[in-house]
Order: structure tokens, then C-alpha cells, then sequence
């Protein structure tokens, strides 16, 4: 399983490097912004899928594993946060220019400064430690402080980017599907709430909280699950619309030519 796994996560990668080359062939920034975002993400789940017990025992991470990927989390997000600022501004003014708009900008260059921050805060609270490989890594490190600050910005920048993917989807008009990635954010908000809860509470009262936890399994699987399957059925929904669209389109087309080489034949008849 965990070879499919990782031979699903590796296409991942590819498949995205695909789809941002082409917005960077087009110009298209929100394009290249949701390449990055699929690669770093299928990067991010391919680093921990150790973790995922195999005959019941979960496979140790080290420290520069677990930084690793809770970087490629925070870059993941940024750059999903960043399409979806990209894509409100376009709603809001379709005529104008991601490239040069300056309020976008800012917001961007806010946004990468956060994440810039994070990582920075990820990798110094980490890099001189000197942690065995860990399979549960909360369980056994959690009452250091420097393990604390690394849980709570891994687990904000789990929640963040899918609650503004989710606040985004909802507030736009994309139908009744677009509460089912709405549904998923919650549940990813309200996951990465309990690892902070988690995380505080074996540091602060010393009350064991596995990273495996049923609570924390289970809204994980439910945030991802929502996501995914609301983001794709959304992503096939328009497919189909652009679909009917020219296939409406092509059926006028052809009726019109048949009409106009009916009477271009009459004419010459006449």
C-alpha cells in the first residue's frame, strides 16, 4: 500500500509541474500557483507516508523528515492561498491584470512573508535538536517547548489554507456542490484545532494525546475526503458545462449552415 501510495504522490508531482509549466507558458499566474500548490502537497503527503501502520507498526520519522514536511506543508498552502487571492481579484474586476495589480501584490507579498516566517520558526525550533526518530512524535517530544512551536505552525497552516478554500468555494456561485468543500474545511479547521488542543495539553497538564488519535484520524480523513471529492466534483461539474456549451453551440452551428445551403439551393434552383 504504501508503495501505491508513493507512486500515486510521485505522479502527483509530475502532474503538477506539468500544470504549472503551462501557466507559465500562458501567463497564467493562478495556474502556476495551483501547480506548485498540487506538487508540494503530493511532496508533503509522500513524507509521511511511513507513518501509515503496516502490520500495525508505523515506521519512525526523523527530525529532518518531519521538517521537511511540515516546509513543503506551509509552501503548499501558501501557494493555495495565493490562487485563491488571485481568483477573488479576477472575480472581482475580470478585465484586469493579476500580473500588475498592485493591491494583489501586497496581499501576496503579505501572505509570503508569513509563510517565509513560518518555515523559519519550523526549521530553528528543529534543526539543532538533537530527537531520536519518532513514529508519534507529540507523544514522546511534546513537553518541549521548541516541539510545542513547531505542532501549533504546522497545524495552523493545516487549517488555514483549507478554511479559505472552503470560505472562498462557499461565497462563490458555483451551486450546491461548492458547500461540500465548505463542509471539508470545517472539518480541517476543526482538525487542525485538536492537534493545537492536543499539542497544548501534553505540554501544559502532561495528558498523552497519540497523533494517531481516533478524534484526530477521523477529522483528518473527513477534511481531506470533503475537499477532494467537492473540489473534484466542482472541477467535473464546469468541465460538463463547457461541454454543453459547445456541444449547444456546435448543434446551432450546424443547423444554420443546413439552413443557409437550403436556401443558397433554392435560389440557384429559382
Amino acid at each position: 500500500m504504501r508503495d501505491a501510495l508513493g507512486a500515486l504522490a510521485w505522479t502527483g508531482v509530475v502532474l503538477a509541474a506539468l500544470v504549472a509549466l503551462r501557466g507559465g507558458w500562458y501567463r497564467h499566474a493562478t495556474t502556476i500557483s495551483f501547480g506548485v500548490c498540487m506538487a508540494f502537497y503530493s511532496l508533503t503527503g509522500e513524507n509521511y507516508i511511513s507513518l501509515i501502520p503496516l502490520g500495525g507498526v508505523r515506521e519512525p520519522l526523523s527530525t529532518s523528515e518531519r521538517i521537511w514536511g511540515a516546509t513543503s506543508a506551509v509552501i503548499a498552502g501558501c501557494a493555495l492561498m495565493g490562487a485563491l487571492m488571485a481568483i477573488r481579484r479576477k472575480s472581482r474586476d475580470p478585465d484586469g491584470d493579476e500580473w500588475t495589480d498592485p493591491d494583489l501584490h501586497q496581499r501576496l507579498m503579505m501572505l509570503v512573508l508569513g509563510a517565509a516566517g513560518s518555515v523559519a520558526i519550523i526549521n530553528l525550533t528543529l534543526v539543532h535538536s538533537n530527537f531520536p526518530p519518532s513514529a508519534d512524535f507529540l507523544a514522546d517530544y511534546g513537553n518541549v517547548f521548541n516541539v510545542v512551536l513547531y505542532e501549533a505552525v504546522f497545524s495552523i497552516w493545516i487549517g488555514l489554507p483549507a478554511g479559505f478554500l472552503a470560505w472562498t468555494v462557499v461565497r462563490s456561485e458555483l451551486g450546491k456542490l461548492r458547500f461540500v468543500v465548505g463542509v471539508g474545511g470545517i472539518f480541517a479547521v476543526a482538525w487542525s484545532a485538536w492537534k493545537i488542543i492536543g499539542t497544548g495539553l501534553v505540554w501544559a497538564a502532561d495528558i498523552h494525546v497519540a497523533e494517531n488519535s481516533p478524534i484526530s484520524v477521523t477529522l483528518g480523513l473527513l477534511a481531506l475526503s470533503f475537499c477532494m471529492v467537492g473540489t473534484l466534483l466542482l472541477g467535473l461539474e464546469a468541465a460538463f458545462r463547457v461541454w454543453r456549451a459547445g456541444r449547444t453551440y456546435r448543434t446551432a452551428r450546424a443547423l444554420e449552415d443546413r439552413r443557409l445551403r437550403h436556401r443558397t439551393a433554392g435560389e440557384e434552383a429559382a
